[in-house]
């Protein structure tokens, strides 16, 4: 094995092994937050449901019908393995220390977030080991794959469509690598809907290019996509268009009603978000380090071009991320995590753009003292 093999091999394991150790310390440590307080009881909602086998009653709920059922009924499943009591809730206090009586919940349905979080750190690692070391660290990937929120799950997903989509792409759309990666697109959807908004938008300009006219890729993806959509979204199976149509329009609707104008976050709160050290600081304990606030957007910005030419997939993944979030209205800060592992491979690309320009730099100049000694 090479030099730089065992290299990348070791900072892709250390990149994991700081995932998990973070993350884990993240699902006992960190408090309850907002949206598990109104996914959590959902979960067992669903588990009553489930275990009396009444699948038509799970497009009935409209509680938090915005979001896909996906993710909840996984949580709903983690619940009835384990065995987690439901707790009151009204006693789980909202950024405090969980309570020991509502602690299995939120270790069991937690832990299935962070291991999709783990999981997504290793296949970037695949990538650029450098960037999955990123985003083993990054504070905000932790914490929203650390809590029962939907972001890990759907976020997988997307990772494993990325790849899929780069060995179609690899090999001329052929239709089988093509509908996998559509498929993989679809349960990222089903999971949450910008998912496989960002992942779409992300494939649609390479579709473009290098499928052109050609209508079986286009058929590969679509119908892949569609069906995976519907078969885990147990949601819309009674009446898909018009579900699906009312739980789209109620996003557009949420991003412009009242709770997010008095917020009165600017549009480029997401980069503030990501250069700001609040949520790094906000629990020593948990978060390792600072860096990304400090350094993830411009190692992204230097690594951007190398990314393009290396893995121009995740190039594009970045920039179409970071142009949904600066566009849409609803700015909370989990929403960056539609973009974090793209960002991060470019992050990557940066670092090793440095790395080799100093070394560049240092032989230049070792060899003009070179020549400096030789003359005199």
């Amino acid at each position: 094995m090479s030099r730089t093999r065992l290299l990348a091999l070791l900072v892709a394991l250390a990149a994991v092994l700081v995932a998990v150790w973070q993350r884990a310390h993240a699902v006992e440590r960190l408090g309850q937050d907002f949206d598990e307080a109104t996914y959590l009881p959902i979960a067992f909602t669903y588990a009553g449901m489930l275990e009396e086998g009444r699948w038509a009653d799970i497009g009935k709920l409209r509680e938090n019908f915005e979001h896909p059922p996906l993710v909840k009924l996984l949580f709903a499943q983690t619940v009835r393995a384990t065995g987690a009591p439901e707790p009151d809730w009204s006693n789980v206090p909202m950024g405090q220390p969980i309570p020991d009586a509502a602690r299995p919940v939120f270790r069991a349905t937690r832990s299935l977030s962070a291991v999709a979080g783990v999981l997504q750190v290793g296949l970037v690692a695949l990538v650029d080991p450098l960037g999955a070391l990123l985003l083993a660290w990054d504070p905000y990937h932790t914490k929203y794959t650390s809590q029962a929120y939907l972001e890990a799950v759907p976020g997988l997903f997307a990772v494993l469509a990325l790849l899929a989509f780069e060995r179609a792409r690899r090999h001329g759309f052929a239709p089988g690598w093509t509908a996998v990666s559509g498929a993989l697109l679809g349960l990222a959807a089903a999971g949450k809907y910008p998912y496989g908004l960002v992942g779409g938008l992300t494939f649609l300009p390479f579709l473009v290019a290098g499928a052109r006219t050609r209508w079986r890729p286009w058929a590969a993806i679509v119908v892949s996509t569609a069906a995976a959509f519907l078969l885990v979204n147990p949601a819309l199976w009674s009446s898909p268009f018009a579900l699906l149509w009312e739980s789209i329009t109620f996003h557009w609707d949420y991003s412009h009603n009242e709770h997010v104008r008095r917020a009165a976050l600017p549009w480029y709160q997401p980069l503030a978000f990501l250069t700001d050290t609040w949520l790094s600081a906000s629990d020593p304990g948990i978060y390792l380090t600072h860096f990304n606030a400090r350094a993830l957007l411009p190692l992204a910005v230097v690594g951007l071009p190398r990314t393009w030419r290396e893995r121009p997939v995740w190039a594009v993944g970045a920039v179409v991320g970071l142009v949904f979030l600066l566009l849409w209205n609803t700015k909370w800060p989990q929403y960056l995590l539609l973009v974090l592992p793209a960002l991060c491979v470019c992050a990557g690309g940066g670092v090793r753009t440095l790395a080799h320009g100093a070394v560049r730099l240092y032989r230049k100049v070792q060899g003009s003292r070179s020549r400096v000694s030789a003359g005199g």
